[in-house]
């Protein structure tokens, strides 16, 4: 276990030297006098130049780097606030007052009576609103707030804020829940927020050493009311309904300035998988017939699930505030059921047709258990650490059965495989990264060195019963098959990077890198015999495969940084090698050498106050897996085979990404444009054998006539291009905001098939809209409305050209009419057509809500939940791929009726405070 956690011993290496002095000081109301939490500090020169920068803590206090120059500008700004400015001399000691700002009243005052007045402000990549500017119903979670503002797209668990995937959301500058944005918003009441901030976050290295290194993660920064910063507050809730459906859990925030802890909990059978669903439920359908695979809600399992989890979350600060920890643990128990029909249509050279039907039931029950842990330690102005360990573990059991058959056409099956699998599976997987920043004397000279550690291990066990039949040969036989096969890899990855002030506002970096991935992989199958009986190893499907992959980068890369420009750019030169050993059957060795150039360009350029440019230009490759690379065939669907390639070289891809985007906060208007483009050379794509007649596959396993082989191989001519733009702006006559977008998504995916090949092309046009209001907290509704037309055309095949069209129209209604009763309720209209007669129609889910908040205080509330009224909920999905077209069906949650009691914690001003 000692390689598990080595590295939390290596904060013991940090050395404790003199510190570089600094300023510190306080802001205050200048009315109320009460402390400000979150205002942002700047020492400037005389013509704007930032100096340094910070921003207040929880008492209203800040700590502020000393500049060199003895004369410089403090500049304090806070929305709602006037920006204070004012000229000081520096002072002899480490103090440099106590300001007090002034409420701006005008802004207030607009705030009021205006709902286009958002007092908000942009700064940089960072842009911020007052959440007061925006009306929600009572008790509305942060994710009702925040998928109002501008930019902001919130859909099947997935956060997109001006075209970019939210990655973390932090509370007051500290991380919360780790990396599960959807559920840090759904367990956050609205009512606790002051104001919202969204920024391109720079990583952990770059907030170390103050130098920009091109990587920046979207981030949401939540700032919460300094009145709301101590108590206890959260909702608990249980509901019964029809069917046997229940549903009950609860979320408990504990706050208390630095100190926070947050427990969630769920139990449910209505497919509520995760702490970021929506209460009714989901009632999205797979919206992937774009083409290019599925693009289910993260994390959720298709099908009916019931579901068991547990959340914490926890954050303290120690040391006199130098250091910070946050961490939290997730349990999920999650036992799933799928029913599902597909129906996949071949794209053959010489416009011959195969068809390939498949009937599926499952059961899966699964445990997971995460945690991760942050820790931020500034051991003085020189020396400071950054620890993140992380743990995971899952262990599942499946039962699987699948009926499937080749057809020539509908009418001319040609063979078919029922079989049945039992699976187990238990992994583990540990992960450390330790970074370390060292500042020299010189100002804007440092060091920094990382290192990070991850070990994965799991063992799994696949029981196989099929009986395959031949129609065309009238025959028929059976397979009894027992998979035994460990997997275990260690990863790590150590850098060294040397940053050189070239003056105030440029530098140069120096960085070297080494990463290694060793794993392997042990495989045991043994099968019955059919004439004998006996249980034998089967040498065919038996591999001990060994392999590593070691990657060294070494690079210089230059970086500028002023008020309205900043630069970075970068060039690697990049030595890779892979080095594999097969074991069994038989002893061969596979090396392969890898050299390339790899060069990173991003610029920032800030147009007016308002506006900005992003353009971000990278290269990357990207190793084959260990699955790839192994020699053996795996036959867990006879009917389609797959098998490794140990010949597969790395693929290099471009990837371009350039983003404009002009938001007013103060009118309400944005204007956001972003087109992405990624170019692959070396695909790492399929070669598809169709099966003709019988064939023997390495002159022992069968692949009946029709059956499909695939195997990876390396292609060029991919490429993948999606762009988006949107514009939004208020409604003032109806005090609701609307967003007009557009999008385009382009993919190119090589295959090859019986040796032919084949560009699969999908085009993807879509247009919508979005109406939300800002009435006030009785009326809150939503309304969007998306319609897709896809273009799918192949080189090989141009008669399966196919174009089709979906439409998806959502609206969602909260009124509370009269007193403490209210209605609510969510309807989602969608449209299929172009998709084939069985899957051509409209549909229209219904989710309905009524009722009553108990007074007086109205924290506790009952209400009739009838999820799908009209009873026609359905999933269906369309996936294309360079081989085949395909659609799928599958089993959903159907019509009930559920009560609902809910109790609202709102306890605010301490711990020492009953429930």
């Amino acid at each position: 276990m000692s390689k598990y956690f080595f590295f939390f011993f290596l904060i013991c290496f940090s050395n404790q030297v003199l510190g570089q002095e600094f300023f510190t000081g306080k802001v205050l109301d200048k009315q109320t006098k009460d402390e400000l939490f979150g205002a942002y500090v700047f020492l400037k020169t005389d013509d704007g130049e930032t100096l340094s920068s910070t921003y207040t803590d929880f008492d209203g206090s800040f700590r502020i780097k000393k500049p060199s120059e003895s004369e410089f500008f403090v500049e304090v700004s806070f929305i709602g606030y006037k920006t204070f400015r004012e000229k000081m001399k520096a002072p002899t000691g480490t103090l440099l007052g106590t300001f007090e700002i002034e409420s701006d009243g005008q802004e207030l005052e607009a705030f009021e009576i205006s709902a286009d007045a958002l007092g908000g402000e942009v700064r940089g990549d960072t842009v911020a609103f007052n959440a007061a500017a925006f009306k929600t119903r009572p008790e509305a979670d942060a994710d009702e707030l925040v998928r109002k503002m501008p930019g902001v797209v919130i859909q099947n668990g997935v956060i997109q804020v001006q075209g970019e995937e939210v990655k973390e959301i932090l509370v007051d500058g500290r991380p919360f829940f780790g990396d599960n944005p959807a559920a840090a918003l759904k367990n956050l009441p609205a009512e606790v927020i002051e104001r919202v901030e969204f920024l391109d976050r720079r990583g952990d290295e770059a907030q170390l050493t103050g130098v920009d290194d091109g990587e920046t993660i979207k981030t949401i920064n939540i700032i919460t009311k300094p009145d709301k910063r101590a108590g206890r507050f959260g909702k608990f809730y249980g509901g019964y309904g029809t069917d046997g459906n229940y549903l009950a859990g609860g979320a408990l925030n504990l706050f208390n300035g630095p100190q926070r802890l947050s427990i969630l909990g769920l139990s449910n059978n209505i497919n509520q998988q995760n702490f970021g669903s929506d209460e009714l439920g989901n009632l999205e359908t797979d919206d992937s017939r774009r083409g290019g695979g599925s693009d289910l809600t993260v994390g959720n399992l298709p099908g009916i699930t019931n579901t068991n989890a547990l959340g914490v979350n926890f954050s303290d600060e120690y040391l006199d505030e130098k250091m910070k920890v946050t961490g939290s643990y997730f349990f999920n128990n999650r036992d799933n059921v799928l029913n599902r029909l597909s129906s996949r249509e071949y794209i053959l050279p010489n416009d011959s047709l195969q068809l390939y039907n498949e009937s599926r039931y499952s059961q899966t029950v699964t445990q997971s258990h995460r945690m991760n842990v942050r820790i931020d330690y500034k051991i003085n102005e020189r020396h400071a650490i950054i620890l993140r360990p992380r743990f995971g573990y899952d262990k599942s059991n499946s039962t699987n059965i699948r009926d499937a058959v080749n057809l020539f056409d509908r009418d001319n099956p040609i063979s078919r495989n029922d079989n049945i699998t039992d699976h187990t599976r238990e992994s583990m997987n540990f992960g450390n990264s330790f970074i370390y920043r060292y500042r020299f004397a010189k100002k804007g000279r440092a060091l920094s060195t990382s290192l990070y550690t991850s070990t994965y291990d799991s063992k799994s066990n696949s029981d196989l019963v099929a009986v395959n039949e031949n129609y065309l040969s009238n025959r028929l036989d059976s397979l009894i098959q027992f998979r035994r096969n460990t997997y275990n890899s260690l990863y790590y990855s150590a850098s060294v990077n040397f940053f050189e002030p070239l003056g105030e506002k440029s530098n140069l970096r120096f960085n070297y890198r080494i990463t290694n991935n060793l794993s392997d992989t042990d495989q045991q199958v043994t099968a019955r015999e059919q004439e004998s009986g006996i249980i034998r190893l089967d040498s065919a499907l038996t591999n001990i495969f060994e392999n590593g992959y070691m990657t060294q980068w070494a690079g210089v890369g230059y970086s500028f940084r002023s008020e309205k420009v900043s630069v970075f750019s970068n060039l690697d030169f990049q030595s890779a090698k892979i080095d594999s050993d097969r074991l069994f059957p038989g002893f061969e060795n596979t090396q392969r050498d890898f050299t390339n150039v790899l060069p990173r360009l991003v610029v920032n350029y800030q147009v007016g106050e308002l506006s900005s440019l992003r353009v971000d230009y990278n290269t990357q490759t990207t190793a084959p897996t260990i699955r790839q690379l192994q020699d053996v065939i795996s036959n867990s669907n006879p009917l389609q085979v797959s098998n490794g390639n140990p010949d597969l070289d790395q693929e290099y891809s471009h990837r371009m990404f350039v983003r404009f985007r002009r938001i007013n906060p103060e009118t309400n208007r944005s204007f956001m444009v972003f087109v992405y483009g990624n170019f692959r050379n070396s695909f790492i794509g399929n070669e598809t054998f169709v099966a003709n007649r019988d064939t023997l596959l390495q002159g022992e396993v069968l692949l009946p006539q029709g059956g499909q082989y695939s195997r990876p191989v390396n292609l060029d001519n991919y490429w993948f291009t999606r762009g988006h733009m949107s514009y939004g702006f208020p409604l003032k006559f109806m005090k609701s905001n609307l967003s007009v977008n557009s999008g385009l998504r382009m993919n190119n995916r090589p295959g090859i098939i019986n040796g032919s090949k084949n560009f699969n092309r999908n085009t993807g046009l879509s247009q919508g809209i979005n109406l939300s209001s800002n009435i006030n907290e009785r009326v809150d509704f939503n309304l969007s409305s998306t319609g897709t037309y896809t273009m799918v055309s192949s080189s090989l095949q141009p008669d399966l050209n196919n174009n089709f069209y979906t439409h998806s129209t959502r609206a969602d209604l909260f009124w509370n009419f009269v007193g403490g009763l209210f209605i609510g309720g969510s309807t989602n209209h969608l449209v299929y057509s172009g998709l084939g007669e069985d899957f051509d129609q409209s549909i229209l889910l219904v989710n309905t809500e009524i009722g009553f908040r108990i007074p007086p205080s109205r924290k506790t509330e009952i209400k009739l939940t009838i999820f799908d009224l009209l009873n026609q909920n359905t999933s269906i999905d369309r996936n294309v791929t360079d081989v085949f077209v395909e659609d799928v069906r599958t089993q959903v949650l159907q019509q009930y009726f559920m009560l609902t009691l809910t109790y609202n914690l709102r306890r605010f001003g301490g711990y020492n405070m009953s429930l």
